[in-house]
């Protein structure tokens, strides 16, 4: 287990390095192509509420498969996923993955939010004692656990399945929009 950790861990801290910008550094695919926000990628839109003015009050943005190894993410573009489309990277980056409700309150986690938690506080780049509460609280301190196929799995899973599904993303966005790069 410990291998599929450190694995999610290097993938979100890629991610980051390919799309996440701040003041002080330029991400790669900026130093490839200055509009790459603008680069379509695959995504799995969250279901809007199921009435006018409601409110989506739990939603798990990667998709989950069963196999002989456990419940793992699905990551095949072309058959496992019904609901994709094409958005933005920008749109991709900031997509919402997680939503958790508790005691009236809407816990929501981002694509960007999950992958940089990994990278910058798990020990992807950098290991930081002081997580996020929101974080903490859901993720790692009483993670919803449920049932698959007769597995459990739990959001911990769930942060480090959105790296790899993200990956698997990106991977074809890359394939798409730098084949020049490949050859």
């Amino acid at each position: 287990m410990e291998g599929h950790i450190s694995e999610a861990l290097r993938i979100a801290t890629t991610l980051r390095v390919l799309v996440h910008e701040t003041g002080s550094s330029t991400p790669l695919l900026k130093q490839l192509n200055p509009s790459y926000r603008q680069l379509t990628i695959v995504d799995t839109p969250p279901p809007g509420p199921a009435r006018p003015g409601g409110v989506v009050l739990f939603f798990i943005g990667v998709g989950v498969a069963m196999s002989e190894k456990g419940v793992r993410p699905i990551i095949d573009l072309q058959n496992g996923l019904p609901t994709q489309q094409l958005v933005s990277i920008d749109n991709w980056w900031n997509q919402i993955m997680l939503i958790f409700s508790d005691a009236g309150q809407r816990i929501v986690f981002t694509r960007r939010q999950l992958l940089l938690t990994l990278a910058n506080k798990e020990g992807g780049a950098h290991v930081d004692t002081n997580l996020p509460a929101p974080y903490e609280k859901f993720v790692l301190e009483s993670p919803l656990k449920f049932a698959v196929n007769g597995v459990m799995t739990d959001t911990v899973n769930l942060a480090r399945f959105a790296a790899v599904q993200s990956a698997a993303q990106m991977n074809d966005c890359l394939e798409r929009h730098f084949a020049w790069i490949a050859t």
